[in-house]
């Protein structure tokens, strides 16, 4: 399983997985420019963890939650089909089984597209916090942003993107179409989005706006933990099914 695991991860390691958090990066960055400029403008400097605050916004923007899917789907997603085309797993499989592999490729796919979400997250963390702290003011009697709620919604972001990983996966397993794993996910955000507008406004867990706000779920960031974990258990189900069954035919 061990080697199976970091074979995946050097598979992993294509263009994507670098490409990946810098996009995320910037789109979440792309979001500072109107608060940086309309705030300098009406006051001339910034306040004490003014770079938490807009972070904050950042990450729970409706750019990146849009964009998300797509990004998470990019480093790992196709790679059953990938292996098939190859002729990979049926070279896999001679040495090891068949629960070996979909376990590895359902770690590392997870894995590969969470942590691609959260590394820019955390680029874009760092390149704010380097440029605006320096010349943040400490104004007196006022508290600063505290960085408790950041860290939870850098954990969710990880999350989101390890599910919607693992969706594309299922996805492009189940069509036997690399692209399928790029295109599934953003559909399904923009289903979730239509139901949740238009028809189930009370549902609100079927929103993925509120899968990276902690404050939205009953038990604060562990809710939406929990919540995420779910889905992508489903999906993982659902992967290991088709791609079982797929793998007997080789």
């Amino acid at each position: 399983m061990k080697n199976a695991i970091s074979g995946g991860f050097r598979q992993a390691a294509n263009i994507w997985i670098f490409l990946v958090p810098v996009l995320t990066a910037a789109v979440i960055m792309m979001n500072f420019v109107d608060p940086v400029i309309r705030t300098y403008r009406e006051t001339g400097f910034f306040v004490e963890g003014f770079h938490i605050q807009i972070l904050t916004e950042g990450f729970q923007s409706d750019a990146l939650i849009s964009f998300l899917p797509i990004l998470a789907a990019l480093p790992f997603g196709g790679c059953f089909v990938d292996d098939l085309k190859s002729k990979f797993a049926r070279f896999f499989l001679i040495r090891s089984s068949y629960r070996t592999y979909i376990i590895s490729r359902l770690i590392v796919g997870f894995l590969a597209g969470g942590l691609a979400i959260l590394a820019g997250a955390l680029i874009a963390w760092g390149t704010t916090a380097a440029v605006l702290i320096p010349i943040e003011r400490e104004i007196e009697g006022m508290e600063p942003t505290a960085i408790d709620g950041l860290i939870e919604i850098c954990f969710l972001l990880f999350l989101n993107g390890g599910f919607w990983s693992v969706v594309g996966m299922a996805m492009s397993t189940l069509m036997e179409s690399k692209y399928i794993s790029y295109a599934t996910p953003f559909v399904l955000y923009y289903l979730l989005v239509i139901l949740y507008e238009r028809y189930f406004s009370d549902l609100f867990i079927i929103y993925p706006k509120t899968w990276t706000d902690p404050a939205a779920w009953p038990f604060g960031c562990w809710g939406a933990v929990i919540f995420l974990l779910e889905m992508a258990l489903i999906f993982a189900f659902l992967f290991a099914y088709r791609a079982g069954r797929r793998l007997q035919q080789l």
